[in-house]
């Protein structure tokens, strides 16, 4: 919401972008995802760095439908004290307080926040699988990178851009599949967990003093997107575990 604020001597215009301003943003979207929290929402702050963190697991759409595996997705952010100062003051001010008279006149990039995500499938306690062999191992794998790099992609559509200058920034991305083994009495290497970890750069809208300059978008198509994108990824995931179970 664009509104005009009182900052000393100036008057301010802005979409509001503040921590509490973000994770509101995201519950909403979160909501509308259909997507079920498991638990609740973990919140920290970092007294020695002011660093706020925000984490929650998510499960597909539906439910659990593979066992004996628990599926769920963790998605979480860091808040900086920079995006703190930059959200509560216009970039103008930022731009003198850090250079000095003269420095409002500079360009300045959009704050951002990188949204971790990560899948996983987890055997209960205690109860982890027989190995899979070499060939299953390989059936999974390659459907679940193709199925999450071409079908129920987990990434947007651009993950790289070029600015005016020729340089590359990375704006999302996705690793390969890590598997967690547990070491039986016997001996016995068994399969405990598989994960695959993600993450997407998420703009943030700038404030300025100027009620003629164009304003950022907000967060949300972005948030509504990545949502939409770890609900598919989350079914992908669940259907290509039938490799790894037992015969």
């Amino acid at each position: 919401m664009a509104l005009a604020l009182e900052s000393g001597a100036r008057r301010v215009y802005a979409v509001l972008m503040d921590f509490d301003d973000f994770r509101n943003t995201w519950r909403h979207a979160l909501a509308a995802s259909r997507l079920s929290v498991l638990g609740f929402e973990v919140e920290t702050l970092e007294l020695r760095s002011a660093e706020r963190r925000f984490k929650i697991h998510v499960e597909p759409l539906g439910g659990q439908q593979t066992e004996p595996f628990c599926v769920s997705a963790a998605l979480s952010w860091r808040w900086c004290p920079l995006l703190t100062a930059r959200g509560r003051t216009c970039e103008e001010d930022m731009l003198t307080e850090l250079l000095g008279r003269g420095g409002e006149e500079l360009e300045t990039e959009r704050p951002w926040i990188r949204v971790d995500v990560k899948l996983s499938a987890r055997t209960p306690f205690g109860k982890a699988l027989p190995m899979p062999g070499k060939e299953a191992w390989s059936r999974w794998a390659r459907e679940a990178l193709g199925r999450l790099e071409q079908v129920e992609r987990l990434l947007p559509d651009e993950v790289i851009e070029v600015d005016g200058d020729g340089r590359l920034a990375l704006l999302a991305w996705q690793g390969d599949p890590t598997v967690r083994l547990v070491c039986s009495p016997a001996g016995e290497l068994r399969l405990s967990d598989v994960e695959l970890s993600a993450w997407q750069a998420i703009d943030l809208p700038r404030r300025w003093n100027d009620p003629e300059r164009e304003a950022d978008d907000p967060p949300d198509a972005q948030i509504a997107g990545l949502l939409a994108r770890v609900r598919a990824s989350l079914f992908a995931w669940m259907e290509v575990l039938d490799h790894l179970r037992p015969a």
